[in-house]
Parts: C-alpha cells; sequence; structure tokens
C-alpha cells in the first residue's frame, strides 16, 4: 500500500528553481521508494533528530548531494516532506583514509 505524499512548498521551490535535471530525477525516484510502503520508509532512509525543528524525529533519505527531511504519520499513512538541503562538498584532500594499518 503506498504512502501518501505531501510537499511542503520550499520544497517545491527547492524543486523548481535549485535542483538540476539529475537532482530533480534522483529525489522523485528516492521517493518513490520511500513511500512504496512503510518497510520500504525504514530500509530507504535514515533517523535525525533536530529538535529546533520538530519535538517528534524526522527522517531523511538521500539524492544525488542533497537530502530531504520530512516527517512521518502512520496513522494516518502519510510523508510530509518539510526542507531539502544541499551536502556540503568533501575536501578530499584534507581527509584522512578509513585504513587500518
Amino acid at each position: 500500500m503506498r504512502i501518501k505524499v505531501e510537499l511542503h512548498r520550499e520544497v517545491m521551490w527547492f524543486i523548481r528553481h535549485e535542483a538540476g535535471v539529475t537532482e530533480v530525477r534522483a529525489f522523485y525516484e528516492q521517493l518513490w521508494k520511500v513511500s512504496a510502503d512503510p518497510v520500504s520508509l525504514i530500509e530507504h532512509s535514515e533517523a535525525a533528530h533536530q529538535p529546533k525543528k520538530s519535538r517528534y524525529m524526522l527522517r531523511f533519505f538521500r539524492f544525488e548531494r542533497c537530502i530531504a527531511i520530512f516527517e512521518t504519520n502512520r496513522a494516518r499513512d502519510r510523508i510530509r516532506v518539510r526542507e531539502c538541503q544541499r551536502l556540503l562538498p568533501r575536501d578530499e584532500g584534507k581527509q584522512k583514509p578509513n585504513v587500518h594499518p
């Protein structure tokens, strides 16, 4: 059973004005995976605790070099995407590789 999706107006603005074609495509692909059913919602997203934005636990999914933060209402089988953010590019030269001797 597919979960209903609501997009906040700031998310719609991000998708229409700031995101590129590949980012938009990746956003909707990930959103489709997350909203397939309650099990895939957990499999394709990660938990995020942001007390300044919500007193409830939020979730997010990654697409391209961005994340989409959303809240769930399992009683009504609904998610609401509240915000999209670009991730900062990592400086590959400064980060030490994760290699064990």
